[in-house]
């Protein structure tokens, strides 16, 4: 079977897990076979889904697009949470949770109990603003979701706690036991996903709100571009126009963030779920492997 994933141009670190993990796992069972599909780690129950393959869904869920047609071609072995069994219609028990636990199989618990706050935002924000630069201002390590997987994980494996925006920077630092708390830096953030994984640990999303601060080094053609495109539309015209990038926030929103931030990484106390809990996801996730190979 061939993994079916969401390819991002730059990369982002969720979506970049499946070529990572999944051949580690189940190394037989990958291979050029383009009828049967494994469906992991991603939200990724949607309308994009092809429906003329066989599909393995294995701790997947659902977030974005429309709700697909659950068909016959569906083997069903986890999904990330109740909220996607609920939108699909399908059985309660099949909500184990996001498949990126199965990390635990193939890598050990480790942070460091003296390390730095590490600092990752979700890929889109990483687009919109130059938050690199500010959580190195503020003593933060910054960890990008673009990055490789491996560079994700040794700059993870630096830290002691990690704010985070991308939900699975939450669910991988779970799985390895570095204390985690939620961040929101822009619109983007699905608030459903999150809530659907954190249910199957027994936890809640309780995120840290940023003020809000976008920055795009575009230069003064395309800035003065998009200055039009708002005045044209603040007229009433190009309704259907793309919406043009917001304005670059003023050097006083920029330190109110860095100050915002820098309070978060002295005050801030980690999350993390319940070993037991954890261990027992784990199992199940592990029968839903033991099930691929029947």
């Amino acid at each position: 079977m061939q993994l079916f994933y969401y390819k991002d141009e730059v990369g982002n670190f969720g979506d970049d897990l499946n070529p990572w993990l999944w051949p580690k796992l189940v190394p037989h069972l990958i291979d050029d076979d383009s009828s049967t599909l494994l469906v992991g780690i991603g939200t990724l129950l949607n309308h994009r889904l092809p429906d003329d393959k066989m599909l393995h869904i294995v701790g997947s869920g659902v977030g974005y697009g429309q709700l697909p047609q659950v068909t016959d071609k569906w083997k069903v072995h986890a999904l990330r949470g109740p909220y996607s069994a609920k939108a699909l219609n399908l059985d309660p028990q099949l909500a184990v949770t996001d498949s990126a636990l199965l990390l635990r199989n193939v890598m050990e618990p480790q942070h460091s109990l003296n390390g730095d706050v590490g600092f990752m935002p979700h890929y889109l924000s990483c687009r919109s603003a130059d938050w690199q630069n500010i959580a190195e201002a503020c003593g933060l390590r910054f960890i990008s979701p673009e990055w490789s997987v491996e560079r994700v994980f040794a700059e993870m494996a630096k830290c002691r706690l990690l704010l985070t925006e991308a939900m699975h920077g939450a669910i991988v630092a779970d799985a390895l036991r570095l204390p985690w708390k939620a961040l929101i830096l822009g619109e983007h953030v699905n608030r459903h996903k999150w809530q659907d994984w954190l249910s199957t640990v027994n936890m809640t999303y309780q995120p840290l709100q940023l003020p809000s601060y976008f920055y795009h080094a575009s230069g003064l053609v395309a800035g003065a571009k998009d200055e039009l495109k708002r005045q044209l539309q603040n007229l009433g015209l190009g309704k259907h126009w793309y919406q043009p990038k917001p304005r670059n926030s003023s050097g006083r929103r920029r330190t109110e963030v860095c100050r915002t931030l820098t309070d978060m990484a002295r005050q801030v106390q980690g999350e993390l779920s319940q070993e037991q809990q954890q261990n027992h996801l784990l199992t199940r996730l592990n029968q839903s492997l033991e099930q691929l190979h029947n």
